[in-house]
């Protein structure tokens, strides 16, 4: 049918194409935008207020002291959604003198978001990707961080980025990112409930796999945490 019509179309130069929105693929976070200016609160703050997990105690423990030991050092998000956890790993990073921070996101709309909301920082830089790879020069970045990306991403995805991580980290670089897991009771307890509720995007992964997938691209496992259903894990490029 859509060639039947852009035959007809054509005598007059013009053609039918698909109208996507510019929210497409931002996972709620309009909703959550437009729920927070109706409270007259910032985004971040309301999302905290969702009951979702706490920013700063976990990068307290996982991320800081990885980072603490880069000399000005520059910096890689994957998936920053509205810069909740952007918004602590800045103040850090400009204590640590850094010059570039990266938010890498797929979604448009993020994109637009995070310029707005970030217009002040001047040592970040937003870019668009396309969900499978990571648009900077090889051997640039000294460290990545990724939260709640790798819950929904499928196996071939992972191992998409774990290859992209390696291509842009410079030597002896690191990767800090968390993923759900099974293999305690509260993982398995939040795995049962969310099916139940027909959340079905959801991802949940052994560390065998993660570390394997890691392992191959050209990784080495540092360290990682268990936080109920999620595991932080910190590798190491060599």
């Amino acid at each position: 049918m859509k060639y039947f019509i852009n035959s007809i179309l054509g005598k007059f130069n013009y053609k039918l194409e698909k109208k996507y929105s510019n929210k497409a693929k931002s996972e709620g976070y309009p909703d959550y935008l437009e729920a927070a200016n109706k409270l007259n609160t910032d985004v971040n703050d309301y999302l905290d207020n969702l009951g979702w997990i706490k920013p700063q105690p976990i990068l307290e423990e996982v991320f800081y002291p990885v980072l603490n030991n880069i000399s000005a050092p520059i910096i890689m998000e994957l998936g920053p959604g509205t810069g909740r956890w952007t918004r602590h790993i800045v103040d850090k990073a400009k204590q640590l003198k850094s010059k570039e921070y990266y938010l890498i996101d797929h979604a448009a709309w993020m994109v637009d978001f995070l310029n707005t909301y970030f217009k002040n920082e001047p040592i970040l830089k937003v870019l668009k990707n396309n969900g499978l790879s990571i648009p900077l020069k090889d051997s640039i970045i000294d460290i990545i961080f990724s939260q709640g990306v790798f819950i929904e991403l499928k196996p071939s995805n992972i191992y998409l980025y774990s290859k992209e991580f390696s291509r842009v980290l410079q030597p002896g670089g690191f990767c800090v990112f968390d993923y759900f897991n099974c293999e305690n009771e509260e993982g398995w307890n939040f795995f049962i409930d969310q099916s139940n509720k027909g959340n079905v995007y959801f991802t949940y992964y052994s560390d065998d796999f993660i570390e394997k997938v890691f392992e191959i691209s050209g990784f080495r496992l540092e360290t990682k945490f268990t936080f109920g259903k999620s595991k932080f894990v910190v590798f190491k490029k060599y």
